[in-house]
């Protein structure tokens, strides 16, 4: 709960990072595959009764599942099968280097 000066009101918490922090390839790498929820992109104020009536956790829900799949077929292992008949037709010569 942030709070500005002596005012009670409630209002969304800010992150407070150190201007020093180090920062990583990994680091930077996991900021840009991080969920953003679409309740935290809209600039709107909150509603108690839709957090009452849990449509913000739907939201969040239908958000997550989207950004499971969207991430799921990026971690797939890109398997390419063996073709032996290819590498065999490589391999085949037709010269004869024995003369007899």
């Amino acid at each position: 709960m942030a709070t500005t000066g002596k005012s009670k009101e409630w209002s969304r918490a800010i992150i407070c990072k150190p201007k020093d922090s180090l920062t990583t390839e990994a680091g930077i790498r996991a900021q840009r595959n991080v969920l953003v929820p679409t309740i935290e992109k809209e600039c709107q104020p909150i509603s108690m009764s839709m957090i009452l009536g849990g449509e913000y956790a739907r939201m969040w829900l239908k958000d997550r599942d989207e950004f499971q799949a969207k991430s799921e077929n990026i971690r797939k292992a890109k398997v390419i099968k063996n073709d032996y008949e290819w590498w065999l037709k490589l391999r085949k010569t037709n010269k004869c280097f024995c003369s007899i």
